[in-house]
């Protein structure tokens, strides 16, 4: 299916995440390597939102960026998991919630000039805090609540620096606004 000609294909790391070197003829006959992280890989995202009318979210420290950058939970979809199974787990390790109602929103590539992953974003509604955050190894963060009318003007005002929470909220927007949780 592919319009491009594998001439051949190197695991060149396994652990922390798999990354392959891969040589093609292009359509044109021109031949290019190409490194990346195959699939199929997939992770979860979350927008929480309460009651209340507002999200719980996460401001986590991102070392690549040297921030913290505000975040909805989210984590890799591990194997024999649905996304919406990773969504809630990732729900209930990051923030301590679990929510009434997740509905599911359209899933995206993040960057696929680089990778295969599928982001699943999913809105939940009904969200509340029953537990403690349980985090992993090495992840630094703090949750935080914010009120949807405060999430979106730092959306708009260019403060929502993380791609996937931007979209997720971009996904979101239409569902907040239906159900009269946000106004326009």
């Amino acid at each position: 299916m592919s319009p491009w000609k594998r001439l051949s294909l190197e695991e060149i790391l396994s652990e922390p995440v798999r990354l392959v070197r891969e040589r093609v003829r292009t359509h044109t006959g021109k031949e290019l390597t190409y490194i990346y992280r195959p699939g199929p890989v997939a992770a979860s995202f979350v927008l929480p939102v309460t009651e209340r009318a507002t999200a719980l979210l996460i401001r986590q420290y991102r070392h690549p960026t040297g921030k913290f950058l505000l975040e909805v939970p989210a984590g890799k979809v591990d194997a024999g998991e649905t996304p919406e199974e990773a969504a809630r787990r990732e729900l209930l390790e990051e923030v301590g919630a679990r929510a009434k109602e997740v509905i599911p929103l359209p899933p995206f590539h993040p960057q696929p000039s680089f990778t295969a992953v599928v982001f699943h974003p999913f809105l939940a509604l009904g969200a509340e805090v029953v537990a403690a955050p349980r985090l992993e190894d090495g992840e630094l963060l703090e949750p935080l609540e914010l009120s949807l009318g405060e999430l979106y003007a730092l959306l708009e005002r260019g403060e929502v620096q993380d791609a996937a929470t931007a979209l997720t909220l971009f996904y979101a927007r239409p569902h907040l606004v239906a159900r009269g949780l946000l106004s326009v």
